[in-house]
């Protein structure tokens, strides 16, 4: 086939940014946590994020809609429809299920921009509350099954770096050396 005859595959159009107001930023951001659990400051970023790609493609300034993202988060704060508290606990609690380390937990939440109190008295909640005084070790151990390593693995190794790799695997996660040589080495009779 030549060039000429070839079929080029369709593109569709980048959506326009509509045009920034008060009660589209209202509405957007009641959507938005409709949607998704958010921190006063992820939200913040998202309403930021709107403002500056609709001022841009309408060439108007968007230092006028800052105040009103301002006011719009204090409102939420007030009424309860944002909690930093509670959004940490639950999020921790729910990395915490997928096998997330203290590490890799922390980072994701600095991302959505909560303070390093919060991070740390939700991880102590969710230990006080499990019970589980190391669980990083127990977070190991779900990530360990999850990918099937160590005890979960289902033949025995056969390649000798193939240890190495299961080690590299949980100390990219975040685990300590400690850690991963307890759970490579843990049998699932003590479980």
């Amino acid at each position: 086939m030549n060039s000429t005859t070839e079929k080029k595959p369709f593109k569709k159009e980048p959506k326009k940014p509509r045009k920034i107001s008060r009660q589209y930023l209202e509405n957007a951001a009641l959507y938005y946590l409709q949607r998704y659990a958010s921190s006063a400051e992820n939200l913040r970023a998202v309403l930021t994020r709107k403002v500056k790609r609709s001022c841009t493609f309408h060439e108007i300034e968007p230092e006028p809609f800052y105040p009103v993202i301002d006011d719009m988060i204090t409102r939420y704060i007030a009424s309860g429809l944002l909690n930093d508290k509670a959004f940490a606990e639950a999020k921790v609690s729910s990395l915490r299920r997928q096998g997330k380390s203290r590490q890799a937990i922390s980072a994701k939440l600095s991302v959505k921009g909560l303070s390093r109190s919060d991070i740390e008295k939700a991880l102590i909640h969710h230990a006080e509350e499990a019970g589980d005084e190391n669980s990083d070790l127990t977070a190991a151990r779900i990530l360990a099954r999850r990918k099937k390593l160590g005890p979960y693995r289902p033949q025995p190794l056969t390649d000798p770096k193939a240890k190495q790799k299961e080690m590299a695997a949980l100390a990219r996660a975040g685990y300590s050396y400690d850690i991963c040589r307890r759970v490579l080495d843990f049998d699932e009779d003590e479980e």
